[in-house]
């Protein structure tokens, strides 16, 4: 993974956010609704902890909300 993939992946809120969730519910909301889903099926109550289903959804959830806070820097 190239540093700007990495960057890229990676969601930073200022808000203290619980391990167990992937981002703040504030950021939650820019993700739209079809990759919501696919990262709450990926997850499937836990059992999708650590595959890589799970990992590409989150990261196209995050990459999702960084463009998002991206449009509103522009």
């Amino acid at each position: 993974m190239t540093t700007a993939t990495a960057e890229r992946s990676t969601h930073r809120c200022p808000r203290d956010v619980p391990d167990h969730l992937l981002m703040c519910g504030i950021h939650w909301r820019l993700v739209p609704g079809v990759i919501q889903r696919a990262v709450n099926a990926a997850y499937d109550h836990g059992k999708g902890l650590g595959t890589a289903g799970l990992r590409a959804a989150q990261i196209t959830a995050i990459k999702a909300v960084n463009r998002r806070l991206e449009e509103t820097d522009a």
